[in-house]
């Protein structure tokens, strides 16, 4: 669709020949000025740079005699030319000051928009004309969305998630008008979890980023939950002190039997069962969680428990009957005739 339309003085000369008269006046060409660009690019995120305000000048040396104002929205190979009201208050001037402004929305850069081009355009009295071009060029732009699920495909819906330099409150997930074939770093940050951090280039399209986010066990041991052998409790002491029971809802845990060098523990009603475990390889909560699942759960142990040696560290997995896990430290054990039998734990939960 053309883009400049030209306004031709047609001159009609008798006999079909045209008579120059070589005392007619040579009047300069119209101008069309403003100071500063005559172009800008859109930032979909900073709406300060939208709007249009110029103080335009129209000069014609012959006279002004039409001034028009169009505004052409380019949306791929089409182009949509829309007549906007023309100044008015110029007849039988030679200069013209005008202020133009257009105050623009989204809306009007969405929707395969490429560039919106302001033309002005002036005519003298002569038919001479000139034009002059404001554009604003539309990088096209695209959605980014982010899926956030824990280390168990559950939907994790109230992270707090940074793209670049902007950050959606809890819970949205959606960035908008992201430009594409550029490098965007990200962060997904959500209580209880590990921060995850990335960087993507964005493509030509609407894209979706699955996050996996790490659930954190608590960084410190509880402090130690001492049991005595059940048929001690009223008198086996620790540190000089009655221990009093002989398990615990917290450990999942009772200890229920010896027999020379063991002390044993049995799961209480709250426990599904537990494992041992390599310590080192549990450095999450969703370690914790796998090692439990793909090892061998018990409902009983015999723990190493002798007068000569105190105690033979252990840990475990611990899964309880309302689906949460622990990480259970078997730190100590003692047998006395005069003091009792007694076991001491300690454990980490989810953070």
């Amino acid at each position: 669709m053309k883009k400049m339309r030209i306004y031709f003085a047609l001159l009609a000369v008798a006999f079909g020949a045209v008579i120059f008269s070589s005392c007619n006046k040579e009047y300069a060409e119209p101008t069309i000025n403003w100071t500063g660009s005559v172009s800008r690019n859109i930032s979909f995120d900073d709406d300060s740079n939208w709007n249009l305000d110029l103080n335009i000048t129209f000069a014609a040396e012959a006279g002004l005699e039409e001034i028009q104002i169009w505004k052409n929205i380019h949306k791929g190979l089409d182009v949509i030319e829309v007549r906007l009201s023309d100044p008015t208050g110029y007849a039988g001037l030679t200069t013209f000051e005008y202020n133009f402004t257009m105050n623009h929305t989204l809306s009007d850069f969405t929707g395969g928009v490429t560039k919106i081009v302001y033309e002005f355009i002036v005519k003298d009295k002569e038919g001479q004309t000139a034009t002059k071009e404001y554009t604003f060029f539309v990088i096209e732009a695209f959605n980014v969305t982010f899926v956030v699920k824990d280390g168990f495909n559950n939907n994790i819906t109230d992270a707090v998630i940074t793209l670049g330099t902007k950050t959606n409150d809890a819970g949205v997930y959606l960035f908008e008008y992201i430009k594409p074939e550029l490098e965007y770093n990200y962060e997904v940050v959500r209580n209880g979890y590990e921060t995850v951090s990335g960087t993507f280039t964005m493509p030509g399209n609407d894209t979706t980023i699955n996050v996996v986010m790490t659930t954190k066990l608590a960084a410190e041991w509880s402090a130690d939950i001492v049991l005595a052998l059940s048929s001690q409790v009223s008198w086996a002491t620790y540190n000089g002190v009655l221990v009093g029971q002989y398990q615990s809802n917290d450990l999942g845990m009772a200890y229920t039997y010896t027999n020379a060098g063991i002390g044993r523990i049995t799961t209480t009603s709250n426990c599904s069962g537990f494992v041992e475990v390599n310590v080192e390889n549990i450095t999450s909560y969703d370690a914790l969680v796998n090692a439990y699942n793909n090892g061998t759960a018990v409902t009983q142990y015999d723990l190493n428990v002798d007068e000569i040696r105190a105690y033979q560290t252990k840990y475990f997995a611990v899964k309880f009957t309302d689906n949460t896990y622990k990480l259970v430290w078997y730190k100590f054990g003692h047998r006395s005739p005069t003091t009792g039998n007694i076991l001491g734990f300690a454990y980490k939960g989810k953070a």
